[in-house]
């Protein structure tokens, strides 16, 4: 139990880190990113690109990564980042302009998916792959609590990314201006607030989130072509869950779907073993983070931290 608990932290930590990038796009874009989840693969993607061109660095003691995986997720979140801007600004800046509906520009996003999908299958190819093949021993911990250190560092970095966005939309000028511009675009706008700018820094708060997210998850899991698109029904869930461009409900969201994913699947593939049953219930995980946003959307249909629009 306590460790399908730390599995579940840990998995819904990466989740959060992904949901809130998505919630303050879907706000502040007005529509939804199908993409999202394949710009999660090209950076972690992007990271083994760097990790393959680098030296190999010695890994540091008690972990499976060095300094070239650093750097790697470094240039890889800048190549995230470089690719949504040039999206925004060749595709999605356009159909804002035609005035496109956000219905369908969340279809057309659908394409930009397909596309990046493509060309890391072209890439790299259908196989899996992991950053490392060093094995790792997991530390014991009270309770029988057992965790890595490369999970350990997961947590921590997760942790300070999740409040150093806080800071920054709280704190900073742009922060403030973008909560603004997710309250009321046009009054923001009439207040002198650039909302172009407001567009650029969303689209580089949430390639940085997705590319830092891909890369935990790569070294937690595995890397494939399609880990995105498998990963954006949690990280949908979680923003639905918690209320579209809620900060806070983003980290709630991403954390209930983690925690509660690992722990029914992880108990209900507990009971089939000891039946003797041969089934997989790993793979009914989106079935648990759906009942969970039918669940909450029938008590609260706008999110539990979600607004009524008027």
């Amino acid at each position: 139990m306590a460790d399908l608990l730390v599995s579940g932290i840990i998995y819904g930590s990466i989740i959060t880190l992904a949901a809130i990038g998505l919630t303050l796009m879907s706000d502040i874009l007005n529509f939804f990113n199908f993409a999202y989840g394949d710009f999660f693969s090209l950076g972690a993607y992007g990271t083994l690109l760097m990790l393959g061109l680098l030296p190999k660095w010695a890994p540091f003691p008690g972990l499976s990564f060095g300094w070239g995986l650093i750097v790697s997720v470094l240039v890889a979140v800048a190549i995230t980042v470089l690719v949504m801007l040039l999206f925004e600004r060749l595709f999605f800046r356009r159909l804002r302009r035609l005035g496109v509906s956000p219905l369908f520009v969340s279809i057309a996003s659908l394409g930009v998916a397909f596309a990046i999908r493509a060309v890391i299958n072209i890439a790299w190819g259908p196989k899996v792959r992991y950053y490392s093949n060093v094995i790792q021993i997991s530390r014991k911990l009270p309770l029988g609590i057992r965790i890595t250190s490369d999970e350990i560092v997961i947590l921590a970095s997760a942790l300070v990314l999740v409040v150093l966005v806080y800071l920054f939309l709280k704190r900073t000028r742009m922060g403030k201006a973008m909560r603004a511009a997710s309250d009321n675009v046009v009054l923001a706008e009439a207040s002198g607030i650039s909302i172009r700018g407001v567009i650029v820094w969303t689209w580089i708060i949430s390639g940085t989130l997705v590319a830092v997210a891909g890369t935990f998850y790569g070294i937690e899991v595995q890397l494939s072509p399609g880990m995105g698109w498998s990963f954006l029904i949690p990280m949908f869930v979680a923003v639905i869950m918690g209320g579209i461009g809620s900060f806070w409900g983003a980290l709630l969201g991403g954390m209930t779907i983690g925690i509660s994913e690992e722990l029914i699947t992880g108990l209900v593939q507990n009971l089939v073993n000891s039946l003797e049953i041969q089934a997989d219930i790993s793979v009914y995980k989106p079935a648990v983070a759906f009942i969970f946003v039918i669940l909450i959307l029938l008590l609260k249909p706008y999110g539990i931290f979600g607004k009524k629009e008027q």
